[in-house]
Protein backbone atom coordinates (compact mmCIF):
# COMPACT_ATOMS: atom_id res chain seq x y z
CA UNK A 1 0.00 0.00 0.00
CA UNK A 2 2.97 2.29 -0.54
CA UNK A 3 2.05 5.64 -2.10
CA UNK A 4 4.30 8.12 -3.86
CA UNK A 5 4.65 11.59 -2.28
CA UNK A 6 2.25 13.02 -4.89
CA UNK A 7 -0.29 10.25 -4.28
CA UNK A 8 0.00 10.76 -0.53
CA UNK A 9 -0.61 14.50 -0.96
CA UNK A 10 -3.67 13.82 -3.13
CA UNK A 11 -4.98 11.33 -0.55
CA UNK A 12 -4.47 13.87 2.24
CA UNK A 13 -6.35 16.55 0.28
CA UNK A 14 -9.18 14.10 -0.42
CA UNK A 15 -9.67 13.06 3.21
CA UNK A 16 -9.44 16.69 4.39
CA UNK A 17 -12.25 17.69 2.01
CA UNK A 18 -14.25 14.63 3.04
CA UNK A 19 -13.75 15.61 6.68
CA UNK A 20 -15.10 19.11 6.00
CA UNK A 21 -18.28 17.60 4.59
CA UNK A 22 -18.57 15.08 7.44
CA UNK A 23 -18.17 17.76 10.08
CA UNK A 24 -20.76 20.02 8.49
CA UNK A 25 -23.43 17.46 7.55
CA UNK A 26 -22.78 14.26 9.54
CA UNK A 27 -22.44 12.23 6.34
CA UNK A 28 -20.57 12.05 3.05
CA UNK A 29 -17.11 11.14 4.33
CA UNK A 30 -17.06 7.53 3.09
CA UNK A 31 -18.72 8.41 -0.20
CA UNK A 32 -16.12 11.04 -1.01
CA UNK A 33 -13.19 8.92 0.17
CA UNK A 34 -14.17 5.72 -1.60
CA UNK A 35 -14.78 7.53 -4.91
CA UNK A 36 -11.52 9.52 -4.80
CA UNK A 37 -9.17 7.03 -3.15
CA UNK A 38 -10.13 4.12 -5.42
CA UNK A 39 -8.38 6.16 -8.11
CA UNK A 40 -5.16 5.37 -6.18
CA UNK A 41 -5.77 1.95 -4.63
CA UNK A 42 -8.23 -0.96 -5.06
CA UNK A 43 -11.36 -1.02 -2.85
CA UNK A 44 -10.13 -3.95 -0.74
CA UNK A 45 -7.20 -1.81 0.45
CA UNK A 46 -9.13 1.44 0.86
CA UNK A 47 -12.32 0.29 2.60
CA UNK A 48 -10.65 -0.89 5.86
CA UNK A 49 -8.77 2.43 6.15
CA UNK A 50 -11.97 4.43 5.69
CA UNK A 51 -13.70 2.34 8.37
CA UNK A 52 -10.98 3.25 10.88
CA UNK A 53 -11.31 6.96 10.05
CA UNK A 54 -15.09 6.77 10.37
CA UNK A 55 -14.85 5.10 13.78
CA UNK A 56 -12.49 7.81 15.04
CA UNK A 57 -14.72 10.57 13.63
CA UNK A 58 -17.99 9.21 15.03
CA UNK A 59 -16.52 8.39 18.44
CA UNK A 60 -15.34 11.98 18.79
CA UNK A 61 -18.60 13.47 17.48
CA UNK A 62 -21.29 11.34 19.14
CA UNK A 63 -21.07 12.71 22.72
CA UNK A 64 -22.13 16.14 21.43
CA UNK A 65 -25.24 14.91 19.58
CA UNK A 66 -26.23 11.77 21.54
CA UNK A 67 -29.52 13.13 22.90
CA UNK A 68 -30.81 14.20 19.48
CA UNK A 69 -30.52 10.79 17.76
CA UNK A 70 -33.60 8.73 16.79
CA UNK A 71 -32.70 5.60 18.77
CA UNK A 72 -35.92 3.72 17.94
CA UNK A 73 -35.20 3.77 14.20
CA UNK A 74 -31.52 3.07 14.86
CA UNK A 75 -32.32 -0.19 16.67
CA UNK A 76 -34.20 -1.57 13.65
CA UNK A 77 -31.57 -0.33 11.22
CA UNK A 78 -28.85 -1.93 13.35
CA UNK A 79 -30.50 -5.36 13.18
CA UNK A 80 -30.48 -5.20 9.39
CA UNK A 81 -26.85 -4.10 9.33
CA UNK A 82 -25.82 -7.14 11.38
CA UNK A 83 -27.43 -9.38 8.74
CA UNK A 84 -26.08 -7.53 5.70
CA UNK A 85 -22.46 -6.76 6.60
CA UNK A 86 -20.84 -10.26 6.46
CA UNK A 87 -21.93 -11.06 2.86
CA UNK A 88 -20.83 -7.58 1.80
CA UNK A 89 -17.37 -8.11 3.29
CA UNK A 90 -17.17 -11.48 1.55
CA UNK A 91 -17.74 -9.73 -1.79
CA UNK A 92 -15.00 -7.21 -0.97
CA UNK A 93 -12.50 -9.96 -0.14
CA UNK A 94 -13.41 -12.18 -3.11
CA UNK A 95 -14.40 -10.10 -6.16
CA UNK A 96 -11.99 -8.35 -8.58
CA UNK A 97 -11.31 -4.65 -8.03
CA UNK A 98 -12.77 -3.25 -11.27
CA UNK A 99 -16.30 -4.69 -10.90
CA UNK A 100 -16.34 -3.69 -7.23
CA UNK A 101 -15.35 -0.11 -8.12
CA UNK A 102 -18.08 0.07 -10.77
CA UNK A 103 -20.69 -1.27 -8.35
CA UNK A 104 -19.65 1.11 -5.56
CA UNK A 105 -19.76 4.19 -7.76
CA UNK A 106 -23.01 3.14 -9.42
CA UNK A 107 -24.72 2.87 -6.02
CA UNK A 108 -23.35 6.26 -4.96
CA UNK A 109 -24.52 7.76 -8.26
CA UNK A 110 -28.09 6.45 -8.12
CA UNK A 111 -28.80 7.14 -4.45
CA UNK A 112 -27.09 10.51 -4.44
CA UNK A 113 -29.11 11.50 -7.52
CA UNK A 114 -32.29 10.58 -5.63
CA UNK A 115 -31.24 12.85 -2.77
CA UNK A 116 -30.15 15.67 -5.09
CA UNK A 117 -33.43 15.73 -6.98
CA UNK A 118 -35.45 15.85 -3.78
CA UNK A 119 -36.77 12.30 -3.40
CA UNK A 120 -39.01 12.12 -0.33
CA UNK A 121 -40.60 9.22 1.52
CA UNK A 122 -44.32 9.77 2.02
CA UNK A 123 -43.95 7.98 5.32
CA UNK A 124 -41.26 6.08 7.17
CA UNK A 125 -41.22 2.31 6.46
CA UNK A 126 -42.33 0.06 9.32
CA UNK A 127 -40.13 -2.12 11.50
CA UNK A 128 -39.27 -4.68 8.80
CA UNK A 129 -38.91 -2.06 6.08
CA UNK A 130 -36.47 -0.19 8.28
CA UNK A 131 -34.63 -3.44 8.94
CA UNK A 132 -34.42 -3.95 5.17
CA UNK A 133 -32.84 -0.52 4.74
CA UNK A 134 -30.32 -1.55 7.39
CA UNK A 135 -29.57 -4.83 5.59
CA UNK A 136 -28.92 -3.02 2.30
CA UNK A 137 -26.73 -0.52 4.14
CA UNK A 138 -24.76 -3.33 5.81
CA UNK A 139 -24.30 -5.14 2.49
CA UNK A 140 -22.92 -2.01 0.80
CA UNK A 141 -20.87 -1.01 3.85
CA UNK A 142 -19.28 -4.44 4.09
CA UNK A 143 -18.42 -4.33 0.40
CA UNK A 144 -17.04 -0.81 0.28
CA UNK A 145 -17.12 1.04 3.66
CA UNK A 146 -19.68 3.22 1.87
CA UNK A 147 -23.01 2.14 3.28
CA UNK A 148 -24.14 5.71 3.77
CA UNK A 149 -26.45 6.33 0.79
CA UNK A 150 -29.42 4.10 1.80
CA UNK A 151 -29.57 5.32 5.41
CA UNK A 152 -28.90 8.94 4.38
CA UNK A 153 -31.86 8.66 2.01
CA UNK A 154 -33.88 7.11 4.86
CA UNK A 155 -33.26 10.01 7.26
CA UNK A 156 -33.01 13.00 4.91
CA UNK A 157 -36.11 12.11 2.89
CA UNK A 158 -38.25 11.49 5.98
CA UNK A 159 -39.91 13.72 8.57
CA UNK A 160 -36.91 14.11 10.90
CA UNK A 161 -35.40 17.55 11.51
CA UNK A 162 -31.91 18.32 10.23
CA UNK A 163 -30.45 18.07 13.75
CA UNK A 164 -32.08 14.69 14.44
CA UNK A 165 -31.01 13.32 11.05
CA UNK A 166 -27.42 14.51 11.56
CA UNK A 167 -27.20 13.03 15.08
CA UNK A 168 -28.80 9.74 14.01
CA UNK A 169 -26.40 9.35 11.09
CA UNK A 170 -23.37 9.94 13.32
CA UNK A 171 -24.57 7.29 15.80
CA UNK A 172 -25.47 4.86 13.03
CA UNK A 173 -22.12 5.13 11.28
CA UNK A 174 -20.25 4.43 14.50
CA UNK A 175 -22.15 1.16 14.91
CA UNK A 176 -21.85 0.06 11.27
CA UNK A 177 -18.16 0.85 11.06
CA UNK A 178 -17.23 -0.98 14.27
CA UNK A 179 -19.13 -4.00 12.94
CA UNK A 180 -17.45 -3.70 9.52
CA UNK A 181 -14.01 -3.43 11.15
CA UNK A 182 -14.60 -6.68 13.06
CA UNK A 183 -15.75 -8.46 9.90
CA UNK A 184 -12.81 -7.09 7.90
CA UNK A 185 -10.49 -8.37 10.62
CA UNK A 186 -12.03 -11.81 10.22
CA UNK A 187 -11.35 -11.73 6.48
CA UNK A 188 -7.74 -10.64 7.01
CA UNK A 189 -8.23 -7.16 5.52
CA UNK A 190 -7.05 -5.24 8.61
CA UNK A 191 -3.31 -5.30 7.94
CA UNK A 192 -0.40 -3.33 9.40
CA UNK A 193 -0.33 -1.21 6.24
CA UNK A 194 -4.02 -0.32 6.75
CA UNK A 195 -3.39 0.93 10.30
CA UNK A 196 -0.28 2.81 9.18
CA UNK A 197 -2.03 4.68 6.36
CA UNK A 198 -5.00 5.43 8.63
CA UNK A 199 -2.68 6.87 11.29
CA UNK A 200 -0.64 8.97 8.83
CA UNK A 201 -3.71 10.70 7.38
CA UNK A 202 -5.83 10.85 10.55
CA UNK A 203 -4.73 14.46 11.37
CA UNK A 204 -6.08 15.58 7.97
CA UNK A 205 -9.39 13.87 8.74
CA UNK A 206 -9.59 15.43 12.20
CA UNK A 207 -8.76 18.94 10.96
CA UNK A 208 -11.38 18.71 8.22
CA UNK A 209 -14.09 17.52 10.61
CA UNK A 210 -13.28 20.23 13.16
CA UNK A 211 -13.46 23.00 10.55
CA UNK A 212 -16.61 21.48 9.03
CA UNK A 213 -18.37 21.37 12.40
CA UNK A 214 -17.56 25.04 12.98
CA UNK A 215 -18.73 25.87 9.47
CA UNK A 216 -22.07 24.10 10.09
CA UNK A 217 -23.05 26.86 12.53
CA UNK A 218 -22.84 29.58 9.89
CA UNK A 219 -23.97 28.14 6.52
CA UNK A 220 -27.32 27.76 4.80
CA UNK A 221 -27.73 24.02 5.33
CA UNK A 222 -30.12 23.42 2.41
CA UNK A 223 -27.84 25.14 -0.09
CA UNK A 224 -24.73 23.48 1.31
CA UNK A 225 -26.41 20.05 1.13
CA UNK A 226 -27.22 20.49 -2.56
CA UNK A 227 -23.65 21.58 -3.32
CA UNK A 228 -22.26 18.51 -1.52
CA UNK A 229 -24.65 16.17 -3.34
CA UNK A 230 -23.75 17.75 -6.69
CA UNK A 231 -20.07 17.14 -5.96
CA UNK A 232 -20.79 13.53 -5.02
CA UNK A 233 -22.62 13.02 -8.32
CA UNK A 234 -19.65 14.37 -10.26
CA UNK A 235 -17.15 12.28 -8.29
CA UNK A 236 -19.20 9.11 -8.76
CA UNK A 237 -19.18 9.71 -12.51
CA UNK A 238 -15.44 10.36 -12.39
CA UNK A 239 -14.90 7.15 -10.43
CA UNK A 240 -17.01 5.08 -12.83
CA UNK A 241 -15.20 6.11 -15.99
CA UNK A 242 -11.70 4.62 -15.37
CA UNK A 243 -13.14 1.41 -13.87
CA UNK A 244 -15.44 0.88 -16.86
CA UNK A 245 -12.58 1.55 -19.27
CA UNK A 246 -10.32 -0.87 -17.40
CA UNK A 247 -12.97 -3.58 -17.42
CA UNK A 248 -13.73 -2.99 -21.12
CA UNK A 249 -10.04 -3.13 -22.00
Amino acid sequence: MLLSPLELFCAAAAVFCAGLVRGATGFGFSMICIVLLTLLLPPARIAPVIVLWEIAASAGHLPFVYKEADWKALRHLGLGVVLGTPPGAYCLASLPAAPMTIGINAVVLVLTAMLFFGFKLRQRPGRWGTCGVGALTGLINGASANGGPPVILFFLSGPSSAAVSRASLIAFFLFTDVLAALVYWGYGLMTVQVFLLAAVLLPCVALGIWLGARWFRHVDEARFRRVVLALLLLMALAGLAPAVLKLAG
